[in-house]
């Protein structure tokens, strides 16, 4: 269906009416936000489960988890029954690393820019399994011959198990080449676990052709779908070594000996049913997939605007701060999500005022952000530098960037001379 309403304020105004409109939004990857239709159809579900929760339950539910699985078989373009739903990315890589059997020594690669929840995952496997961690320290802007280089040194010299890494970076937010990842991966034999949390409905992803061995997307970021829903692709070969987290009603070992049909099934029968929670965001998502085609004139359409959007917003963005997009000669770093240099010299700070005391530092930005100016941009130190990030979304346009961007400067011209700020930094002067 061809799009009628414009992205931008007036798409915003006619499907997204709960954001507040005093708010700036332009942090869309973070939390994700779904238009007012699949709102009410959310509503509609959960109603549909208090009116009998007995049946719901027992009988809806699963054929509602097949039907969810049979929708995204088609998005993802493969097989269904290589398919489960778990509540998001962090949960979908624990499914894996905390099932699949890795023995003691067995070597974890993965980017130094990993998600923090992920890094600390690898982090209990090595304390409590004795697997051994090895990061790849990635400094951006980096060229995706660099970043594949220098993979593969270290699957040479190491021959790790598993090698953990993104689509696109969470922080900074840069678009990783994961394509040429898992192909190096099958290369060397090395099993690949790929974290998607900003993939589906941000970047077009056709599992059938990538053939990972694990891959795991976030369905609540950016396809529109209420929180909390992620899908968790299993290769068929992997199915018997994979157990829910946590290990519920629908266990079987591994050896298990079942009928040829609950074979084929085996991955959809062990988690259609794990525990009791709300099950409505998997009953829309075929209905956020359909506002996608239908509102919104399709993925392309979708993708199309945000990327540009993403691109004139970092130019924008980068003109208000005096710090450039951070992007390599190719240009293949942004996607929906655009990082900027901050530089902090124009406000009397340095990184050393951060570094300090890291995370409470940071966390006092946030906070000022969007309790005092309505609008919150994730900051992040990397490779010396202060950088920003920024979300493009069928809902903005690049008047919000440039509001936000504003904003922040405002956040940061006051912090020199911020009691609470100097002692958090651990300096009386700054």
């Amino acid at each position: 269906m061809t799009q009628t309403v414009p992205f931008g304020k007036k798409f915003k105004e006619t499907y997204f009416t709960n954001i507040n409109p005093q708010y700036t939004a332009v942090n869309h990857g973070s939390y994700g936000l779904f238009p007012d239709k699949i709102f009410h159809r959310y509503v509609e579900e959960m109603k549909k489960d208090l009116y009998n929760p007995d049946n719901y339950v027992k009988v809806q539910q699963p054929e509602t988890y097949k039907k969810a699985l049979q929708t995204l078989g088609e998005f993802f373009h493969c097989d269904y029954r290589n398919l489960a739903l778990v509540d998001n990315a962090t949960t979908g890589v624990n499914t894996i690393l905390r099932s699949f059997p890795l023995d003691k020594g067995d070597k974890i690669v993965y980017p130094s820019t990993i998600y923090g929840a992920c890094g600390l995952t690898i982090k209990f496997m090595v304390n409590r399994y004795g697997i051994e961690a090895v990061p790849i320290e990635l400094v951006y802007p980096l060229e995706e011959t660099e970043i594949l280089s220098k993979f593969e040194k270290v699957f040479k010299e190491q021959k790790p198990k598993i090698a953990l890494f993104d689509v696109v970076i969470s922080m900074p937010g840069v678009k990783f080449p994961y394509e040429e990842m898992t192909e190096l991966c099958r290369k060397y034999g090395v099993l690949s676990l790929i974290d998607g949390a900003h993939c589906a409905g941000l970047n077009p992803i056709d599992l059938g052709k990538l053939r990972p061995d694990f891959f795991v997307t976030n369905l609540h970021k950016w396809l529109f779908v209420p929180r909390v829903c992620a899908s968790l692709y299993i290769d068929k070969k992997h199915h018997r070594s994979v157990h829910t987290l946590p290990v519920s009603h629908s266990y079987l070992d591994d050896n298990s000996k079942v009928s040829a049909e609950d074979e084929e099934n085996w991955l959809v029968d062990r988690f259609t049913f794990i525990g009791t929670k709300n099950f409505a965001s998997i009953a829309v998502i075929g209905d956020c997939i359909r506002f996608r085609q239908e509102e919104c004139g399709g993925e392309q359409a979708v993708y199309d605007y945000c990327h540009s959007l993403a691109i004139k917003a970092g130019d924008a963005v980068s003109k208000i701060w005096g710090g450039p997009v951070l992007q390599n000669k190719a240009k293949t770093l942004v996607s929906t999500m655009v990082t900027v240099e901050l530089p902090l010299e124009q406000f009397g700070l340095s990184i050393t005022d951060f570094t300090g005391n890291y995370v409470e530092t940071i966390e006092y930005v946030f906070g000022r952000e969007f309790q005092e100016y309505n609008t919150y941009v994730p900051v992040i130190v990397h490779n010396k530098k202060m950088y920003g990030r920024f979300s493009a979304q069928v809902y903005t346009e690049l008047s919000d960037f440039e509001v936000a961007a504003r904003k922040v400067v405002e956040v940061f011209n006051t912090l020199a001379d911020d009691p609470k700020f100097r002692k958090l930094s651990g300096k009386s002067k700054l």
